[in-house]
């Protein structure tokens, strides 16, 4: 597929995705000036394609999904689902036993895995329908909102929650995932969002693309990956302070990240030699989660990168994991009538096909 957007102003276009237990889902194409491409789908708010051009003007898909929204709904992906490109609430992250303290209350939460509670329960946000409500097209930038409502209630959270995520691509190559919430009542709320990105230009494993990081502690974690409310110096085989090669490490990690940062100072980058491809992460989120994947499923996918072990790396800036269980753990707590916002800026880079 050949990069292609005539248009002197970014784009957007929608076009049916298919059909989720008998409902059309809906794909929007935001395109830059560069050619430049991501597909948002209104089921889960799910990043579904992201794609760079080459030298030759050719499209190289950058995250791991599917070609039409069955897929995301089918029975062997719900078995494992991987939460591929989704938004990840009401909670990201794991709560353990399912329960978590909030102020004069025990929240008593759906158990999903094990005895443990994970990105926000049985049906999380990654599985319900966002609503459109606004697109707005510029010379600079393409952007689309969608909302969520979940109910008092769901999954065990108290409170009606709206949420809205706000997808921008500009013309500096830049997806900006801008965040916002209100409840009518005290509740938790742990947002992210979890592409798997690959930046290859072939369908193989990340190890050989290079990883820096920008963290000096971790979250400690026990046999269950449940959090001992401690945090840790990062082991060498973790630690990616210097740009290196991921290799064959297994990284599920939650690093602390700088909390003395500018706003749209870079945290993450990573680097694909073949395709010199380059992905950094800024953030305003406290903790970076990052995951290469080991645990995801093999499931073929027709002319796109492959679901396999380590296929791709997430990266899931959030608050702290389990935060509601660990006093020492800045609170993920959002209180009736404040307003949450939080930004996740993920900031492309691609050879010229003029130079």
């Amino acid at each position: 597929m050949m990069a292609q957007n005539n248009s002197s102003t970014c784009t957007i276009k929608s076009q049916p995705f298919g059909t989720i237990d008998g409902r059309q889902a809906i794909l929007w194409t935001l395109t830059n000036q560069a050619g430049m491409q991501v597909s948002i789908m209104d089921f889960g708010a799910t990043i579904t394609s992201l794609c760079l051009p080459n030298q030759q003007q050719q499209l190289i898909e950058c995250v791991l999904g599917f070609n039409r929204a069955e897929d995301y709904a089918s029975a062997e992906y719900r078995r494992n689902n991987p939460h591929l490109g989704a938004i990840i609430g009401r909670h990201a992250g794991r709560i353990g036993y399912a329960k978590a303290p909030l102020q004069q209350q025990m929240l008593h939460l759906s158990a999903n895995i094990q005895e443990h509670h994970l990105h926000g329960g049985h049906s999380g946000f990654d599985q319900h329908w966002w609503q459109p409500e606004n697109i707005e097209v510029t010379e600079q930038s393409a952007a689309l909102t969608l909302h969520l409502f979940s109910p008092d209630g769901d999954e065990g959270y108290p409170g009606n929650l709206h949420v809205w995520v706000k997808y921008t691509l500009t013309n500096q190559n830049e997806l900006k995932v801008n965040l916002r919430a209100h409840c009518d009542q005290n509740t938790l709320l742990n947002l992210t969002q979890h592409s798997y990105f690959n930046l290859s230009a072939s369908d193989d494993h990340v190890s050989k693309q290079q990883l820096w990081l920008d963290a000096q502690k971790m979250i400690v974690t026990d046999h269950q990956m449940m959090p001992t409310g401690e945090l840790g110096q990062i082991p060498f085989n973790l630690d990616f302070n210097h740009e290196r090669p991921i290799g064959n490490n297994i990284i599920d990690t939650a690093y602390i990240l700088p909390e003395k940062r500018a706003d749209e100072a870079i945290v993450a980058r990573l680097t694909a030699p073949d395709t010199g491809f380059s992905l950094a992460v800024s953030t305003d989120l406290p903790v970076m989660v990052v995951y290469n994947a080991e645990h995801l499923p093999y499931q073929r996918v027709n002319q796109r990168k492959s679901l396999q072990p380590f296929a791709a790396i997430c990266f899931e800036p959030q608050g702290y994991t389990d935060a509601p269980n660990h006093s020492a753990f800045p609170n993920n707590i959002l209180k009736k009538g404040d307003n949450f916002e939080r930004n996740i800026n993920y900031i492309f880079a691609f050879p010229d096909a003029t130079r």
